[in-house]
C-alpha cells in the first residue's frame, strides 16, 4: 500500500513528517494524510516523491520488481527533487535540448 511505503521511505531517511513537508514544499497535514491512507498524493506529484526517495513510481506502490537504479543516479534524483520548481524546469529544458540535438 502506498501509505505504508511512504511512511517507510520517510523513516529510512530519518525525517519527521514536518521535515519532509518542508523539503517537498507541502503541508505536514498532507504528509500525514498520505501516510495514514486517508488521501493519496496527486498523480502529478508522484515523480517528485519518487525522485526525492530515489525510487521508481512503482516502488512507491510497493512493486518490488521495478528496475533499480545505481547510487549515483539516486543521489542525482534526490538533489533534483530538492531544487525549486523553476530550477527543476531549467534542468529539464537543458536536458530536453541535449536530447533533441542528439535525436537529429
Amino acid at each position: 500500500m502506498i501509505s505504508d511505503e511512504l511512511r517507510r521511505l520517510r523513516k529510512m531517511k530519518g525525517l519527521t513528517q514536518l521535515q519532509l513537508a518542508t523539503r517537498l514544499n507541502v503541508s505536514q497535514a498532507s504528509i500525514a494524510s498520505w501516510e495514514n491512507g486517508t488521501r493519496r498524493p496527486d498523480v502529478d506529484f508522484l515523480p517528485t516523491l519518487a525522485n526525492f526517495y530515489g525510487v521508481s513510481i512503482g516502488e512507491l506502490y510497493g512493486i518490488s520488481n521495478a528496475p533499480s537504479i545505481d547510487e549515483k543516479t539516486k543521489a542525482m534524483l534526490t538533489d533534483f527533487a530538492q531544487l525549486a520548481p523553476a530550477e527543476q524546469q531549467r534542468v529539464l529544458d537543458f536536458v530536453s535540448g541535449i536530447l533533441s540535438t542528439h535525436a537529429q
